[in-house]
C-alpha cells in the first residue's frame, strides 16, 4: 500500500519499519520451519493427524478444514515436519494479512510492525504457529474477513462484501470461533454512528448468506449424524456449567500466561483507552469491536463453564493492531511526558518479560528440564520443613508431573504395539485400544495405518464415527496404558478373556523415563461397550 505524500523523514521511517517488518515475518517463518521437527505431536494434534486421514465434512468437535490442511501438506511426507508445515504456512499468510489490515486502517508501517512484534512476543502465538490445530485455517480466513470487512465498509461495493462472505464462511469452516465474526461486526455497527447504516443494507446479510452457502457442507454432514458437533459444542461451551468465583481466577490467569501478563494487561489498557476516547475514530472503534467481544464471550465461557487459553487467539489479530497503535500514541505523546515515560516503561517491561517466558518455554520443550527443576524445589522444601513444620514436602516427583513428555516417545510406543499385535494370535482381526481418547490418537498416528484403534466407551467421542463395534465382535485386541486403568476388570464384561499381567515396557527421553507403558492382551471381543467409564473432558 502506498503511503506517498508523507514527509521526507516519515517515509524513511516508513520504509525502515517495512523492511524490519519483513525481517522479521521471513526470520520468524524461517525458524519455525527449523524447529517443527524437533519435537513430537501435542495430544491434540494427534487427533486432527487423524482428521487428515479420515476425511469428511464434519467431525465430532470440529468443522473439516484443519483434516484438510493435514492431509495436503502429508502429501510430500509422513513426517512431524509435513504436519506442521501446513500451520506454519498459515501463521506466515496471516502476519502478511495482518499488516495489509493494519495499513488499511491507520496507513502506518510502525502499527503493522508494532502488530507483528506483539504476536511474535506472546508464548500462545508460538504454539499457535507451528500447531496442527483447527485455528491455524481459522486465522487465515479471520484476518482476510477483517481486511475484507473494512474495505466493503469503505468501498460498499459489492464484490468486497462477497468477498467477505466467501472469508467468513471459511473461517466457519475453520473453527466454529467464526460464528463470532457477525457478533464482532453487529457490535461495531451499534457502536459506530457514521456505519450504523449498513444494519439496513442488503449486503452485509447477502455476505453473511453467501458465508452460510460455503458453511453448508458442514451443516449437511452434521444433519446426517444427528447435529452431534453442534450439539457436543453447546453443551461444552454453556450448558448447565454454574458461574464459580474460582474460575474467574482461572480463566483469566489463563490468558496472563498465554499472552504474557504485561502484554494482556496493555490489551485490557487499550480496551479502556479506545472506549473513553471522544471523539472515537473510526478506525479504533473497528478495532476495539472486532476484538473486545471475543475476549468477553470466552472469557464468560471459562468463568460459567469451560475455557482453553488459546480460544481467544482471533481477537488478538486487530487487537494488537489497536494495542501497537495506543502505545505508539502514548510514548510519543510529547504535552504528557509523564505518561509517555510510563507506557514506554510498561512496553518494554511486557516484551522483556515475554521473551524471558519464550525462551522458558523452548527450553522445556526440547530439553528435559522440568524433572530436575522439581528435585531442585523439593530440596528446597524439605529444607523449609526441617525449620517450618507447617510446610509440606512435595510428593516423590511421577512421570506425569512433566507435561512435555507427551511429545515425546510415541513413535517408539507405536513400534512396540505393532510387535506385540504381530504377535497375537490372529493379527489381521487385532485391534488397538486406550482408556482415553485423546491417548488413542497419540498412539494411532504411529501405528500400522491398517490397525483398527477405539476407546471402547459408551461416552460419545469421534471414535465412535470411526469404530463400529458390531463389525470387530470376536476379534482381539491390545489394551494399551498408562496407568490410568486402575480395575483392569471393568473390561472383563467385553471379552472372552484377557490376561491380567500385562507386558511392560520404558519410554525414556535422555535418560529419563518419559513413559511408563502397560499392554494387556484381551481376547475374544463381544462387541459390547463399556457403560460405566468416568466422564473425560476434551477440551479440544
Amino acid at each position: 500500500m502506498s503511503l506517498s505524500g508523507l514527509p521526507a523523514t516519515d517515509e524513511i521511517r516508513q520504509a525502515r519499519c517495512r523492511r524490519v517488518f519483513w525481517i522479521l515475518w521471513a526470520a520468524s517463518t524461517l525458524i519455525r520451519l527449523l524447529v517443527v521437527g524437533r519435537f513430537g505431536l501435542s495430544v491434540d494434534e494427534s487427533h486432527y493427524v487423524l482428521f487428515s486421514r479420515h476425511l469428511a465434512w464434519g467431525y465430532f468437535d470440529h468443522p473439516p478444514l484443519v483434516g484438510f490442511l493435514g492431509a495436503l501438506t502429508t502429501l510430500a511426507g509422513k513426517s512431524v515436519f509435513f504436519y506442521r508445515l501446513g500451520p506454519v504456512l498459515c501463521s506466515a499468510a496471516s502476519f502478511v494479512l495482518l499488516r495489509r489490515l493494519a495499513l488499511a486502517l491507520y496507513r502506518d508501517e510502525r502499527i503493522a510492525l508494532g502488530a507483528l512484534a506483539i504476536l511474535l512476543l506472546m508464548p500462545m502465538g508460538h504454539l499457535i504457529a507451528v500447531a496442527l490445530l483447527p485455528d491455524a485455517p481459522l486465522n487465515v480466513f479471520w484476518c482476510g474477513a477483517m481486511l475484507a470487512t473494512w474495505r466493503a465498509i469503505q468501498s460498499g461495493r459489492w464484490r468486497d462484501w462477497i468477498i467477505m462472505g466467501l472469508l467468513f464462511g471459511g473461517a466457519m469452516l475453520g473453527k466454529y470461533h467464526g460464528v463470532l465474526i457477525p457478533l464482532c461486526l453487529g457490535c461495531y455497527a451499534l457502536a459506530s454512528p457514521v456505519n450504523r447504516k449498513m444494519l439496513w443494507s442488503p449486503k452485509p446479510y447477502v455476505a453473511g448468506l453467501v458465508g452460510a452457502l460455503v458453511f453448508l457442507p458442514n451443516i449437511i454432514w452434521n444433519a446426517r449424524h444427528d447435529w452431534i458437533s453442534y450439539a457436543y459444542q453447546l453443551a461444552h461451551g454453556g450448558g448447565k456449567h454454574v458461574l464459580k468465583a474460582g474460575k474467574i481466577f482461572v480463566a483469566f490467569g489463563g490468558q496472563f500466561a498465554a499472552a504474557s501478563p504485561v502484554i494482556f494487561g496493555l490489551l485490557i489498557a487499550m480496551f479502556v483507552v479506545f472506549a473513553l476516547a471522544r471523539p472515537a475514530r473510526e478506525e479504533d472503534r473497528f478495532v476495539l469491536w472486532t476484538s473486545f467481544p471475543v475476549f468477553v464471550f470466552f472469557l464468560y465461557m471459562g468463568v460459567k463453564g469451560t475455557m482453553l487459553p488459546h480460544w481467544t487467539f482471533v481477537g488478538w489479530w486487530t487487537g494488537s493492531i489497536g494495542l501497537a497503535s495506543v502505545v505508539l500514541r502514548k510514548i510519543g505523546d510529547a504535552e504528557n511526558p509523564r505518561s509517555a515515560n510510563r507506557w514506554l516503561r510498561w512496553a518494554k517491561s511486557g516484551a522483556f518479560l515475554a521473551a524471558a517466558l519464550i525462551v522458558l518455554m523452548y527450553v522445556a520443550i526440547l530439553l528435559p528440564v522440568i524433572r530436575p527443576a522439581y528435585a531442585f524445589a523439593s530440596r528446597i522444601a524439605e529444607r523449609l520443613h526441617e525449620r517450618f513444620p507447617a510446610i509440606h514436602t512435595l510428593a516423590p516427583f511421577q512421570t506425569k508431573f512433566d507435561p512435555t513428555n507427551d511429545l515425546y516417545g510415541w513413535d517408539r510406543i507405536g513400534f512396540v504395539v505393532d510387535e506385540y499385535k504381530n504377535a497375537m494370535p490372529q493379527p489381521a482381526k487385532t485391534f488397538v485400544f486406550c482408556e482415553l481418547f485423546y491417548t488413542t490418537s497419540q498412539l494411532t498416528v504411529f501405528l500400522d495405518p491398517a490397525t483398527p484403534s477405539a476407546t471402547l466407551t459408551s461416552r460419545m467421542n469421534q471414535y465412535a464415527l470411526w469404530f463400529n463395534p458390531t463389525n470387530h465382535t470376536g476379534w482381539d485386541a491390545l489394551l494399551v496404558d498408562e496407568d490410568r486403568v486402575k480395575d483392569i476388570s471393568l473390561y472383563a464384561p467385553l471379552f472372552r478373556e484377557i490376561v491380567p499381567e500385562p507386558a511392560r515396557f520404558i519410554v525414556e527421553r535422555n535418560g529419563q523415563t518419559a513413559h511408563a507403558v502397560r499392554i494387556f492382551r484381551c481376547y475374544g471381543y463381544t462387541g459390547r461397550l463399556l457403560t460405566n467409564a468416568p466422564p473425560v473432558h476434551s477440551g479440544r
